[in-house]
């Protein structure tokens, strides 16, 4: 397995577990406390990365998967400082957690079920 530095890791994918993150244009800091995404199948946009047919998504029906997904959000909330996947379906938030295509990748729960550690 290859390894990266936290630098490059939070410029590809943002903040993880122990990285400190400044709030806009304050002096306030928080810590990420817990991450929910699975080092190593993240999902990620752009030319050739894993959000394509197959691969980060796949073919379901929609009663089956969310209709968007919040990709590595930084989740501050009364239970703690998260990174993880949002699923947003009937414009409703319906899943905290890893997102991704269950049928190619072991780390991602089935789309239709809501999940958070």
């Amino acid at each position: 397995m290859s390894n990266i530095s936290r630098q490059a890791y939070a410029d590809m994918f943002g903040p993880t577990v122990g990285d400190k993150v400044r709030l806009a244009d304050t002096e306030l800091w928080i810590e990420v406390e817990d991450d929910l995404t699975t080092y190593g199948e993240e999902v990620k946009f752009g030319g050739g990365k894993v959000i394509r047919d197959g691969m980060g998504q796949g073919q379901m029906l929609a009663a089956d998967c969310v209709d968007l997904v919040l990709t590595n959000a930084l989740i501050v909330d009364h239970w703690g400082i998260v990174k993880a996947d949002i699923g947003v379906k009937d414009g409703r938030i319906f899943a905290i957690g890893k997102a991704g295509n269950p049928i190619s990748s072991p780390t991602s729960p089935s789309p239709s079920v809501p999940r958070r550690k």
